[in-house]
This record gives C-alpha cells, sequence and structure tokens, in this order.
C-alpha cells in the first residue's frame, strides 16, 4: 500500500518529505549513541519526551497517510509504513478500540542496541511505543493526551521479543502543539566545487528510492543498519534533552548537552562514514574518482547529500584546518518549525558528523583500505592526541543562512 515513489526527493533542497514530515536516513551507530547519551542522564526524566517526540511526528505523518482509509486499511498503511522505513515489523490486527497488546521480534531499536551496548536495564524501544500510540490515535480518533502506551519486555534487556501496551488513560507522555510548515532558506549555494560531484551524487540519488526495508523490516547497506525517519523526531529529542538539562543545571547544563550530543555526532562520522568508505557501495561508485584524501572527503560530502539532510560542502580543507557548511541543514529547519529562533547553534549532529570526518580521513588508515568500525577504533580515534576541535560558528535559527562549523588542530 505504502510507496516510497510516490514521494519525489527535492533536489533544490536536499531534503525528502513525506505526508508532512521530513524524512532523514539515519544508522543505527548514531541513533544507539544518541539513545544512550540521554539515557545516561538518568537524573533527568526522559522517557516521556522519547516517547512523545516520536508520537508527535508519527501521528501528523499517518493522519495524512491514512486520511480517507478505513480501519483495516489503516492498520495496513502503519505496518508498510513501518517496515518500509526499515524499523522492523509489526502486526497490528489485534488493536481495537480498546488498544493492543503487541509483540514482535523485528525492532530496529532494540536489535541494533544489543549489537552496539551490553544488556539494558530498561526498556529502549521509545520510537515503537511512540508509533503505535500515534497508530492507535489516528486509527481511533484519539487524542494523544489520553493515550497511555509502554512497553515492558524488550530484546535489548534480553528477552525474547518486545512487548508493548496500548490503552486508553490519562496520558504517560508529552505532547506538543501543532508545528509550523517548513520554511527553507533560500540563498545562493557554494557549491563543493569538485568536477565529480554531480555524477556521484546522481548515483547514489536511488538510494530514495532502493533502500527500503527487507522481509524482516531492516534495511542494511554501507555495512550498517539505516532507518528513514522523521527528522523532528530526532531533532525534538534532542532539543528537549538540551531543555530538561538546562533545567537541571542552567548554562551549564546547555553545555554539557550540547557536548554529549556532538558526541553524537562524533560516532556518526566515525561509524556511518567509515561504513559508507569501506563498502562496496563506495567501491563500485566512488573509489574510481578518488586521488587526495580531499577528494574522499568531497566524494562523501557528495553522496551524503542525497540523505535529506540538506546541502553540505566545504569551503576551507587541509589536514589542518576545514569550513564545512550546509545549506537548510535538517537540524536547524526542525528547530524553527518546532520552536522558532535559537540563540545559539543547535546543529550538533551534522557538526560532530564534519569532525568525525576529518578525523576518519586524516588520523586513519582508511583511505588505504584499513576496516575501523569497531568500538575500540573508535575510543582510539576519541583519545588521540592529534584531535580536532570543533567551533560552530553559524545557525539558520540564529537568523544566518547557513550552517557553518569550523574544524582545525
Amino acid at each position: 500500500m505504502f510507496d516510497i515513489n510516490d514521494y519525489a526527493f527535492d533536489e533544490d533542497h536536499n531534503f525528502l518529505e513525506v505526508a508532512g514530515e521530513a524524512m532523514i536516513f539515519h544508522c543505527h551507530h548514531y541513533l544507539a549513541n544518541l539513545l544512550k547519551t540521554i539515557l545516561d542522564a538518568d537524573y533527568i526524566d526522559s522517557r516521556p519526551f522519547l516517547v512523545g517526540s516520536a508520537a508527535d511526528a508519527v501521528y501528523n505523518q499517518l493522519s495524512c497517510l491514512c486520511d480517507g482509509l478505513d480501519e483495516t486499511e489503516s492498520k495496513k498503511m502503519a505496518e508498510d509504513v513501518y517496515k518500509c522505513f526499515g524499523y522492523g515489523l509489526i502486526n497490528l490486527s489485534g488493536m481495537d478500540e480498546n488498544g493492543v497488546d503487541l509483540t514482535t521480534s523485528k525492532s530496529f531499536f532494540s536489535k541494533t542496541w544489543q549489537i552496539k551496548f551490553e544488556k539494558s536495564a530498561k526498556p529502549i524501544d521509545y520510537y515503537t511505543v511512540g508509533f503505535l500510540a500515534a497508530v492507535y490515535a489516528v486509527i481511533y480518533g484519539k487524542s494523544l493526551a489520553e493515550i497511555d502506551a509502554e512497553q515492558t519486555r524488550c530484546m535489548a534487556c534480553g528477552d525474547d521479543l518486545n512487548h508493548f501496551s496500548i490503552r486508553s488513560g490519562k496520558g504517560n507522555f508529552t505532547t506538543y502543539p501543532k508545528k509550523a510548515a517548513t520554511v527553507f532558506k533560500e540563498v545562493p549555494k557554494v557549491k563543493i566545487g569538485w568536477e565529480h560531484e554531480d555524477t556521484i551524487t546522481k548515483a547514489f540519488g536511488g538510494a530514495h528510492a532502493n533502500f527500503v526495508g527487507n522481509e524482516e523490516g531492516f534495511i542494511q547497506v554501507f555495512g550498517v543498519y539505516i532507518v528513514r525517519i522523521q527528522s523532528d523526531f530526532v531533532n525534538r529529542a534532542q532539543f528537549e534533552f538540551v531543555k530538561a538539562m538546562s533545567e537541571m543545571a542552567g548554562e551549564y547544563g546547555v553545555t554539557l548537552a550540547g557536548e554529549l550530543l556532538m558526541e553524537s555526532g562524533h560516532a556518526c562520522g566515525f561509524f556511518t562514514y567509515g561504513g559508507i568508505m569501506t563498502s562496496r557501495e563506495w567501491e563500485a561508485g566512488v573509489k574510481p574518482y578518488l586521488q587526495t584524501k580531499e577528494d574522499w572527503i568531497k566524494g562523501l560530502l557528495s553522496l551524503i547529500n542525497t540523505m535529506g539532510w540538506g546541502y553540505h560542502t566545504v569551503l576551507e580543507l587541509s589536514e589542518e584546518r576545514a569550513v564545512f557548511r550546509n545549506y537548510n541543514d535538517f537540524e536547524d529547519l526542525s528547530y524553527i518549525r518546532m520552536y522558532g529562533t535559537s540563540d545559539y547553534p543547535i546543529h550538533w549532529a551534522n557538526s560532530g558528523g564534519f569532525t568525525g570526518l576529518m578525523q576518519l580521513v586524516y588520523n586513519t588508515d582508511i583511505v588505504h583500505g584499513e576496516k575501523i568500525e569497531t568500538e575500540e577504533g573508535f575510543r582510539n580515534m576519541r583519545r588521540s592526541k592529534v584531535g580536532y576541535k570543533t567551533v560552530m560558528t553559524k545557525g539558520i535559527s540564529c537568523g544566518d543562512d547557513f550552517l557553518e562549523v569550523e574544524i582545525y588542530l
């Protein structure tokens, strides 16, 4: 029923919207690190905003996708979306007006937590909790504020499967006001300025149509698991984490939260980009055009400009210093949709990713074929005495025309 090919990738803004929600690709390394970063701050109650961030984005999307469909068709639509986007498999046949008790053994978030970390003490598939709450609300005309949603068993805790319980109630997660529409920053772009950029971007533009869930509901590509996920879910989780940290510790909480979120971006730069640059897809479609380490960075930027994150470019590039820029970056656009303007740059994922990319290309032997996609490899890189510093100098949510970040030794 759901077909991602019904939605065209916006090549002018490097952006994809599906039924009112901006969609981006993220890999399991980044999402698992982001979730663990938030959960490790166990002195704040993060569950309400983690579930609420997912429920809000999914509710907005499914309200559009299920408009005009009957109950059975709406369930099929939600199941198809869940599978297509790489979250795993769910069976909604048991859902009715009273809610649902649902189990699944196919969960992106629980599966990849097991890959990355030791057992969790608590269930961690907050996204699916919010997803199911949204499905129930859309199909049966409920408000998100009157739904109790829980995960009671989790494979990340050592259980055989995940169990979720969705019911009408007083509401046990955060709900949010209606968001504004996406507004792009229409300014001239400084291009990457590399002769092979368009060739690589066009070659990987097919990712939009081809990266969909397999028979288990997972997307495995570039040596990692990826999902196509609502940008506002990921970003609201970040922004609400910063808010909670600031309420706990004032200005220091904002600084600390930003540093922690930046570290998740470093992990994305190391693991995601490392996976891409040691993959079969890279070997066949990009490596033939590479001569220098700078080419590796420009080739990577050309490829990820198909991921829905905005348009990445680089203004200065050497081993000692780089200045990266992103036009219509997904973090800034989300912040403006949901909160308005910011007093400080908020693009931690993008900036951390740029820094991880610099460390990966200049501080490892990846350009010579060394595979470094291990947890120990990441720790060694982060402990390196040759570490890059990151300064976020501009942000769209601050009123600038683009995101800009300086990275230097």
